[in-house]
């Protein structure tokens, strides 16, 4: 199990300052809006690319996104991932063009010059490496979590934990425990407004 520190303290982030920001919020952010890129994970046997395209068709609600992290600070995983199954979905991930993903929690945080956008599926979408004879059990990692960083104009980059689990790091953020070696490296990625 490789644990991560990945920017999800957005998840976190205080409901004042989530108003506030959607507020000034730029005409190129919002749902519902596609994003595109190239996924290219990595392990110590090679590497594999292919594209990745997310389809937000809104923001979590302040309601389910409480309850969502309510139930992991409160619970743990085992009542995160029955909290975020019960949320509405907000989109899916499509991942080389396979079958969709549902999105069950979205969230933006918009900051000067650009914003950053966590998104995180109510099953794992791939498990990189569990091909291999040494390979980590599958049980458990039952999310996908993806953090994109966009510019002002819409471009940039992010990863993504295609098998993970989230849990609470004891100071009010979030930790990843990722099933792959490393996380998926996501480039070249665009928003288009749906």
């Amino acid at each position: 199990m490789r644990t991560v520190t990945i920017l999800i303290t957005v998840l976190l982030l205080g409901a004042p300052a989530w108003v506030a920001a959607q507020a000034a919020r730029p005409a190129t952010t919002g749902a519902p809006e596609t994003f595109s890129a190239t996924a290219q994970a990595k392990n110590a046997t090679g590497a594999v690319s292919g594209t990745l395209d997310v389809r937000v068709t809104r923001y979590t609600h302040e309601f389910d996104r409480t309850t969502v992290e309510t139930a992991l600070r409160q619970g743990g995983y085992p009542r995160f991932l029955t909290a975020l199954r019960n949320a509405p979905q907000v989109g899916e991930v499509v991942l080389a063009g396979g079958q969709p993903y549902t999105i069950r929690y979205a969230r933006e945080k918009v900051e000067a010059g650009g914003r950053t956008i966590v998104l995180v599926t109510d099953k794992p979408v791939f498990f990189v490496g569990g091909g291999q004879a040494n390979a980590k059990p599958r049980a458990g990692y039952e999310v996908a979590v993806i953090e994109i960083q966009l510019d002002a104009r819409g471009q940039g980059k992010g990863r993504m934990a295609a098998a993970a689990r989230v849990r609470p790091d004891g100071d009010g953020g979030v930790l990843l425990d990722d099933y792959a070696e490393q996380l998926i490296a996501l480039t070249g990625v665009t928003r288009k407004p749906s």
